[in-house]
């Protein structure tokens, strides 16, 4: 079922925006008022639309873009900006919430139109309707290159965890990862932790932290590999979230793993 998701911090404009969208569709509106508390909502179930308010901080929205992007089930959302809606009078949460919640508050001149809501829950119809035709699109397309049985394109060998014994530890950032596989391109990590905005960001040499993860090897050493996140899939495992991490190791890294046949070698027994 189709839903979307209001990243409102401001209450009043979150009761204004829900009454009149309530007014139009029939979908569900949840509405999140941090950056975190949506991409919890985002982990649960992918929505059709996400709303952000126009002056919310850029961190912010390229924090929950970077992240909508690398779920590869979230291609067809649509990222509207919330514009300041018209409302007539104080609501009653924002006056419980006040300092002195008995004061009778003072008569304030009514906010000019920014917007009216009537006119903007129309266009979110459009963008939702726009949604929903991209992601039975995708639908489509993925449900007949499965019936194709064309195998996975892949132009280098990728090993599991159990035939790399030389690298005992995974860090994904500062965070322990599990190696599922890895190959000369990239790694498939398990996570127990959302990936950082850091992560998810593409590695440039203007960056103050670069994106990256950390092989331990047995014989001591560290090698740190900068990439970017491609996908990220949240996995609901016994009540717990974790994320599947598909990690694309930049062009000038250069990580050469030894061939299949070489990967495990056979200590000579030493003769007495």
């Amino acid at each position: 079922m189709s839903w979307l998701l209001v990243v409102q911090p401001d209450t009043v404009q979150a009761d204004v925006l829900r009454k009149a969208l309530c007014a139009e569709i029939s979908e569900r509106v949840v509405v999140a008022e941090d950056l975190d508390h949506a991409l919890s909502l985002i982990d649960q179930r992918i929505p059709d639309v996400i709303l952000l308010p126009t002056l919310i901080s850029a961190s912010v929205e390229d924090h929950l873009i970077a992240y909508v992007g690398a779920i590869p089930g979230a291609r067809h959302v649509q990222i509207l900006g919330l514009p300041h809606l018209e409302h007539s009078e104080e609501s009653l949460e924002q006056r419980t919430h006040s300092r002195f919640p008995w004061r009778r508050p003072r008569p304030r001149a009514v906010l000019t139109s920014d917007c009216e809501p009537a006119v903007f829950s129309r266009d979110v119809v459009t963008y939702l309707a726009g949604a929903r035709a991209l992601k039975a699109e995708f639908e489509l397309h993925s449900a007949q290159a499965a019936s194709s049985g064309r195998p996975e394109r892949r132009r280098e060998p990728r090993f599991a965890n159990n035939e790399v014994p030389w690298i005992s530890i995974v860090r994904f950032g500062s965070e322990r990862a599990v190696l599922i596989n890895v190959s000369s391109r990239g790694a498939l990590l398990r996570t127990h932790t959302r990936p950082d905005y850091d992560l998810l960001r593409r590695s440039d040499a203007t960056l103050r932290v670069q994106p990256h993860v950390t092989l331990e090897l047995e014989s001591d050493r560290e090698i740190h590999v900068v990439g970017r996140v491609i996908r990220c899939v949240p996995v609901r495992a016994y009540a717990q979230t974790q994320y599947e991490v598909a990690f694309s190791f930049d062009e000038s890294t250069g990580l050469h793993l030894p061939a299949a046949g070489g990967l495990v070698h056979a200590s000579p027994d030493k003769k007495k």
